[in-house]
């Protein structure tokens, strides 16, 4: 079972080139892709609560928000 799949390049050229590559591949093993599931050409992507993007991989902000909504104990009471 394959979850995800990202393909990254330069340009629009080399990333076609990339995805048929790939499919290729994936062909020759047996393994399908479920087209309506896919994501294809996608200037960002969201994984893992990263987006990766061509600047690069950043941390989303839910990632911060659970533990801002998080209520630390303040008493020893609270604490048990």
């Amino acid at each position: 079972y394959i979850n995800d799949i990202i393909i990254a390049s330069k340009n629009i050229k080399e990333y076609l080139k990339y995805v048929e590559t790939v499919l290729d591949i994936l062909d020759k093993v047996y393994v399908y892709i479920s087209i309506e599931k896919s994501f294809i050409a996608y200037p960002s992507v969201r994984l893992l609560s990263y987006i990766v993007n061509s600047e690069g991989v950043a941390k989303t902000d839910d990632r911060i928000a659970i533990f801002k909504k998080l209520k630390f104990p303040n008493t020893l009471e609270t604490l048990e």
